[in-house]
């Protein structure tokens, strides 16, 4: 039986499905998958390169920053994927990474990408529930998210998941949001909160495969 109260449990790679019936994989990010991000990066549209990364080059991304982004140990440096099960050469859907803080041990910047063609079909909350759920285990209770300010659709998306203002500098809005591991603890007055509350209960009977 579904449980708002229960931590979901994640093991690995399992099977998901968006809110269109598309299967998807959800799975850490490998160090082999250094070819995936540098494909789906150069998929992104301009716009959203620059959002993503607005101190770097918005056309590729260096060698040194994909080793960066692969290279990872789940722990104070975690990142989760998805797949489209239907078209597994495509590079992917997306990703969401949290970089523990240096100073806060108890906190950590995030960073989510959504590939253009899957934007709103749910992908952003499942890899954000995983994302939350890692870090909830590995002791981060406060997740910081850097927006681009005119980024008008995600400042308020964080702020209905329960996100306040934590500063503003060089058009960029930083948003604090504490870590959930259960749907009774996700705010749901609103139509996103209840959308993320329910990824928490449908994780606790996901599909587990092989990564």
């Amino acid at each position: 039986m579904f449980d708002a109260w229960r931590t979901p449990q994640l093991s690995g790679a399992f099977k998901y499905v968006l809110d269109d019936g598309l299967p998807i994989l959800v799975r850490p990010i490998r160090p082999d998958d250094a070819a995936r991000l540098r494909e789906g990066f150069a998929r992104l549209s301009r716009l959203a390169r620059r959002r993503r990364f607005p101190n770097g080059d918005p056309d590729r991304l260096s060698d040194e920053q994909i080793a960066r982004l692969v290279q990872i140990d789940q722990i104070n440096h975690a990142a989760w994927g998805a797949i489209n099960l239907d078209k597994p050469e495509e590079p992917g859907i997306g990703i969401a990474r949290y970089v523990r803080l240096n100073g806060d041990p108890r906190a950590a910047d995030v960073a989510i990408t959504i590939a253009d063609d899957y934007q709103g079909r749910g992908a952003g909350f499942v890899l954000q529930a995983c994302l939350h759920l890692t870090a909830w285990q590995n002791g981060i209770r406060t997740f910081y998210y850097d927006v681009a300010s005119d980024h008008d659709r995600i400042v308020r998306h964080l702020k209905l998941l329960g996100a306040t203002h934590a500063g503003r500098a060089d058009n960029i809005d930083r948003l604090e949001l504490p870590v959930y591991h259960r749907a009774r603890d996700v705010p749901d007055h609103n139509d996103i909160g209840r959308r993320f509350a329910e990824v928490f209960v449908r994780l606790q009977h996901s599909e587990a495969l092989a990564a």
